[in-house]
């Protein structure tokens, strides 16, 4: 009799543990369901309806690792996926879409149900990159770039002469704050979106344009220490600080080109992240002409 209970308990545990296998090989066929390395956890990806900003990815992401045996969660704004790695024996993926609308949001089977008919991809972009935190970063930056040309100049000569200077090259000036402040947006996008990563070149760029366009913005008042320097104890440099303005138009435009430089890394590394999508960026620079001709 015991051993007619031990056979029967294991062929039900069987039938258990290959019920469990075939509705797992079911949702994998459905719902693009794959085993991790480590052969434990399921990775599975959705499509969600409602998601407007970098807010509803963290409030989705916050609630899906919340959930018991969540092991990783990934919302994509642009793609409107969400990516989880979970264990199936602790929740289920009825649990996880559960988790979601009670969040407030949609679960929905094609990508093209997850986009309202007024949003398209370069729309949802948009609304990233000009979302308030990286959009008051790159205004703040713009707005610091003319307070430092104005304070620079009033330090070593007076406020009449800032405003004078300003008055003369304000296109120069305001490009530049212009360039930076884009920059200093896209930057802040891309800490958000990737987290800190594959950020290095951009963080490179937008070093060199900041310090190309503060060296153009010196140059300018540069003839205001021809007087100072030898009271300083430095007459060299007064030839060579009356020397550079006489260039400072070319240092302007030097400034420009290097901040188009940064916007155009910044687009690239966008690009290489799936950020952007491949293609894009070239039909803009040819406008369109490209694809006219195919």
């Amino acid at each position: 009799m015991r051993e007619k209970n031990h056979s029967d308990k294991k062929e039900n545990s069987s039938a258990g543990c290959c019920g469990t296998s075939g509705n797992l090989h079911k949702k994998t066929s459905d719902n693009s369901m794959q085993p991790d390395e480590d052969g434990t956890n399921k990775t599975v990806s959705f499509f969600v309806k409602g998601m407007t900003c970098m807010s509803c990815v963290r409030q989705i992401e916050a609630a899906l690792s919340e959930c018991p045996g969540v092991g990783d969660a990934v919302v994509d704004l642009a793609e409107q996926k969400a990516t989880v790695s979970f264990n199936p024996v602790k929740t289920s993926l009825d649990n996880l879409k559960a988790v979601v609308e009670t969040a407030g949001y949609r679960v929905v089977e094609n990508k093209s149900d997850s986009l309202d008919k007024t949003t398209s991809r370069s729309g949802l972009l948009f609304k990233q990159v000009f979302s308030p935190p990286p959009l008051m970063i790159g205004a703040a930056a713009a707005i610091a770039v003319v307070g430092f040309y104005l304070g620079l100049i009033t330090l070593v000569s007076d406020w009449y002469n800032a405003r004078m200077q300003f008055e003369e090259y304000r296109w120069w000036i305001l490009a530049l704050a212009a360039g930076l402040g884009v920059q200093a947006t896209l930057y802040s996008f891309l800490r958000i979106r990737l987290n800190g990563k594959n950020v290095k070149s951009a963080k490179s760029s937008l070093a060199a344009s900041g310090g190309m366009s503060t060296a153009s913005m010196a140059a300018c008042c540069a003839h205001y220490l021809v007087a100072f320097l030898p009271a300083l104890g430095l007459p060299f440099l007064s030839a060579a600080a009356a020397g550079l303005a006489e260039y400072q138009t070319q240092l302007f435009l030097l400034g420009v080109l290097s901040n188009l430089f940064g916007i155009g890394v910044m687009l690239r590394v966008m690009q290489k992240n799936g950020i952007i999508p491949a293609g894009v960026l070239s039909s803009y620079a040819t406008f369109g002409l490209r694809r006219e001709n195919q």
